[in-house]
């Protein structure tokens, strides 16, 4: 017995029997998520625009390529013009001539309307909601519903392309006149001259382009939108993803809108030949600006401002 005791008494309090002191539990920092976001992309996300990305085919290449934001809250529409020849590097298409925009319908697997949607929406980094392809003769049939198109031809068009399919013969007089459907394709498809005094860029088309949508929103604005959208929408010559019901809805939401509530601009860069081909390459801040100036931070400055003086 004795051994045993000494055995016993030998052992520390803490072999001999549990502690009863409570252990210090060291807390858990709390989890703090980080919103990576940019300011352009936290505005689009709470924003109730409706971002449509418009654009026509000239074989399997994109042309005239816009993007239209509405924004019903404030019954203003912005319109940006992307030249065609934008640079935009698509991973595994490696080719000069498909480092372009418009070069991403015709990709293989990536490209079609789909592609399209998702390589304009992370150029611009914003979102876009639906597509709109547009045939020529789509165009055609909107600016016969809607009494032709009154514009100044600047100069004498004269341009015939027996290799088109269809020919393109273009023979416009200089001077204001209201031209049929037809007769404003060929206007707006104008390029050069047949004796090399005219040439112009996809850069200086735009303006023209932007003037002809400008002329046709406002005319369809007048009491005439409904029936221009139907035209579109049930057109063979109009594909998209955007319901008949969405496009009506949209069009009496905008119905009305004040003219003066439409603004266009082009996404800013310079010309620049890389191995032998013309590339626009984009300043990526001025974009940027562009945008944010769409999404409207303008104004919330000009909002928070006047909090701030109320205050």
């Amino acid at each position: 017995m004795e051994k045993n005791h000494e055995k016993n008494a030998s052992k520390t309090p803490s072999e001999t029997s549990p502690s009863t002191e409570p252990v210090a539990v060291k807390p858990q920092e709390p989890i703090v998520e980080v919103d990576t976001r940019t300011e352009l992309q936290k505005l689009a996300d709470s924003s109730n625009r409706v971002n449509v990305l418009a654009f026509g085919l000239n074989d399997s290449l994109a042309d005239t390529m816009m993007f239209i934001s509405f924004d019903p809250d404030e019954q203003k529409i912005d319109i940006l013009s992307i030249p065609r020849d934008t640079y935009h590097h698509v991973e595994g298409f490696n080719n000069p001539g498909q480092k372009k925009m418009n070069a991403v319908y015709g990709m293989k697997e990536v490209g079609g309307v789909n592609g399209m949607k998702k390589y304009v929406s992370e150029f611009l980094g914003v979102p876009i909601d639906y597509y709109v392809k547009v045939d020529f003769k789509a165009v055609q049939a909107v600016v016969d519903v809607l009494g032709g198109y009154k514009v100044k031809v600047p100069f004498d068009m004269d341009y015939d392309d027996v290799w088109a399919s269809p020919e393109l013969h273009i023979h416009l007089k200089a001077g204001t006149q209201t031209l049929d459907g037809k007769e404003t394709v060929k206007f707006l498809r104008f390029r050069k001259n047949n004796d090399g005094t005219i040439s112009e860029g996809d850069i200086q088309r735009i303006p023209r382009q932007q003037a002809f949508v400008n002329t046709m929103i406002k005319k369809a604005l007048s009491a005439q939108l409904p029936s221009v959208m139907n035209t579109i929408i049930n057109s063979n010559y109009v594909k998209t993803d955007m319901t008949i019901e969405d496009a009506l809805g949209y069009a009496v939401k905008a119905a009305g809108m004040k003219t003066d509530q439409i603004s266009f601009y082009t996404v800013t860069g310079e010309d620049k030949k890389i191995n032998g081909l013309d590339y626009w390459i984009h300043d990526p801040a001025e974009l940027e600006s562009t945008l944010l100036k769409i999404y409207g931070t303008e104004k919330k400055a000009e909002e928070n401002g006047e909090a701030n003086t109320s205050n």
